[in-house]
């Protein structure tokens, strides 16, 4: 189970989820906590810099009233009535966020502050120097009695100037305790949530996974009785179009291919055994005849001449075999140069004039101008086109001609050998190319089935195509075209 590809996949799903989810978590925490945090700084100082301008409002109006009044009453008069005042309105409003507010003198002494103010926690000395300088500060403070939440308070303080040149400090402060409560929650529920949300996801990614790769196990099963002598046997690919369903068509594409070459070679050692044993059989019997009973030399030389006339066949079978073994290991090293491709036709019309005149077949050779020479090797060009131009006199009938041209097809030499004969019927024109394959007894003869797929052999080996072109009745015509030029010789 743990090495399956399921488990893999899901455990790589659960870790990429784990990981993402806790990214996610720390990216909310870290922006609820700075928008907590920003929030109590804005809410500490609108209440104490709305202290702050409503005292300085009162102040400067009683100034201006106890000018006109008597010099006497200015002293702290407005602060005592309006202070205690303003600092009830500012806290004990229910519609409002609980805040405390404390006023002090310069000299840090609380003058008012709001009825939950016990035990508030003292202005830094930094804070007060920067409040009688005029400028407002915040602070975190811890009072004593331990690091809890409740003992540590977030604190604005901000200047308020007063009659006669007095400086007041106006100071707003909250504990931290709900913000640090809701984000303890926080912390709590993600650190729960996140692994029970990867625990429940990596369960169901299994059972997914196991539903999505169900085709895989089913071809699995169906692959596990393929064997050598049951391939045959098809996968049945799974509906949707997707990457199984690529996998399921190349995997029976590939069977199909390996079955066509268990065929192929079944059919090749048939057909090897049925060539072999042909002469074998020959030589055994006129052997036994010639042991009966004494014979006379031209009858031991009758048997001896017919003895090697079947070994030549037998020789002849195995010498081509081995050719296709080496152009198949690409063993063949090919010297190539440019070759004169009627030069080299007219060499192999002139080989096979004696068995053409026998037959009765004439042979014509044709070439265009300016036809391109392609690199190749002479002497294994010179069997493909002996090959063909055999194959071609073979299955003409007497009377009947073979005509071999070459010409340029798009710019690229091409060699095309036609004849007369009976021509190939549609279902054999795609086999006559493999090794033994011969055609109905229309095109039968003395040879082996190999000279057609020694000729594809050369012809690939030289980066050339060859085809075949036939309908019964019409004659068979066997078309070579080279490439316009090799770069890189191969070695076949």
């Amino acid at each position: 189970m743990f090495n399956s590809v399921r488990f893999r996949i899901t455990l790589w799903y659960a870790a990429t989820l784990a990981v993402t989810l806790t990214l996610f978590s720390i990216l909310v925490y870290n922006s609820l906590e700075k928008s907590l945090d920003e929030n109590l700084d804005q809410l500490l100082a609108v209440r104490a810099e709305g202290v702050a301008d409503a005292l300085e409002t009162y102040l400067e109006t009683e100034r201006i009233e106890v000018g006109r009044v008597s010099a006497a009453a200015a002293k702290g008069g407005a602060f005592y009535k309006i202070a205690p005042e303003l600092v009830r309105l500012h806290t004990e409003d229910p519609n409002q966020a609980a805040v405390e507010l404390r006023i002090l003198d310069a000299s840090g002494m609380e003058l008012e502050s709001s009825r939950g103010a016990s035990g508030a926690p003292d202005l830094p000395e930094r804070t007060l120097r920067d409040a009688l300088k005029g400028n407002a500060a915040y602070d975190t403070i811890k009072i004593e009695g331990g690091d809890r939440a409740e003992n540590i308070y977030r604190s604005y303080a901000t200047p308020a100037s007063g009659t006669g040149g007095a400086v007041y400090i106006v100071q707003a402060y909250r504990s931290t305790y709900h913000t640090q409560f809701a984000l303890r929650n926080l912390r709590n529920m993600m650190a729960a949530l996140v692994p029970l949300i990867v625990l429940f996801t990596g369960a169901f990614g299994m059972f997914f996974a196991r539903v999505a790769l169900r085709p895989v196990a089913n071809m699995a099963r169906t692959i596990r009785q393929i064997t050598a002598r049951n391939l045959s046997l098809r996968l049945t690919p799974p509906r949707g179009r997707d990457e199984i369903r690529e996998l399921a068509d190349l995997f029976n594409a590939m069977l199909t291919r390996l079955e066509d070459s268990f065929l192929s070679e079944r059919r090749f050692i048939q057909d090897v055994s049925h060539e072999l044993k042909t002469p074998l059989t020959i030589l055994k019997g006129e052997l036994e005849v010639a042991l009966k009973k004494a014979r006379s030399a031209g009858e031991y030389a009758a048997i001896l001449q017919s003895n090697l006339e079947e070994t030549e066949k037998m020789s002849r079978i195995v010498g081509d075999l081995l050719t296709l073994a080496r152009f198949d290991n690409r063993e063949v090293k090919l010297e190539r140069a440019p070759v004169n491709l009627p030069a080299l036709l007219e060499i192999s019309v002139q080989s096979l004039s004696g068995m053409a005149q026998k037959n009765g077949v004439t042979i014509r050779l044709s070439a265009g101008a300016d036809i391109p020479e392609p690199e190749g090797d002479q002497s294994q060009l010179g069997r493909l086109f002996l090959n063909l131009l055999d194959n071609a006199v073979k299955y003409s009938a007497s009377g009947g001609e073979v005509r071999a041209e070459v010409f340029s097809a798009a710019g690229r030499p091409a060699v095309k050998v036609s004849d007369t004969g009976a021509g190939i019927a549609a279902a054999d024109l795609p086999h006559i190319f493999k090794r033994f394959y011969r055609a109905d007894s229309s095109r039968s003869s003395s040879g082996f089935g190999l000279g057609l797929a020694i000729a594809k052999s050369i012809a690939e080996a030289h980066g050339a195509e060859i085809k075949a072109e036939s309908r019964p009745g019409d004659g068979s015509a066997f078309t070579v075209v080279f490439p316009a030029r090799i770069t890189k010789p191969r070695d076949a």
